[in-house]
């Protein structure tokens, strides 16, 4: 095993990998924000109740804390951005699923 060659480093900070990876955390901590919100905004409504058995014993808050957190060594390990876009891609579903949530039960 050659640890001088490029494919040692599992960190991958090169500048280009690095800066193709930036876009996608971004979002994804916006969608982050995002999810707080509209999960707050869906609680509101009465009668709804968090489905999460972890974010309903944590908060809301909590866990979306924790989850920007642990993506955060996502940002750093992963070789393709692909992986960050798809987490983003899920997060914009519970979004628009939460804010439909709270829009068809107001």
């Amino acid at each position: 095993m050659n640890l001088n060659s490029s494919n040692a480093n599992p960190i991958n900070l090169s500048p280009m990998n690095l800066s193709r990876k930036i876009v996608p955390f971004l979002v994804l901590c916006l969608l982050q924000a995002g999810d707080w919100l509209s999960t707050r905004a869906a609680l509101a409504t009465p009668g709804m109740v968090e489905f999460n058995p972890l974010v309903r014993a944590m908060g809301v808050g909590h866990a979306k804390l924790i989850l920007v957190v642990a993506a955060i060594p996502l940002l750093w390990y992963t070789k393709k951005p692909w992986h960050l876009w798809a987490l983003c891609g899920f997060y914009a579903v519970v979004v628009a699923s939460n804010a439909l949530l709270s829009v068809i039960h107001a």
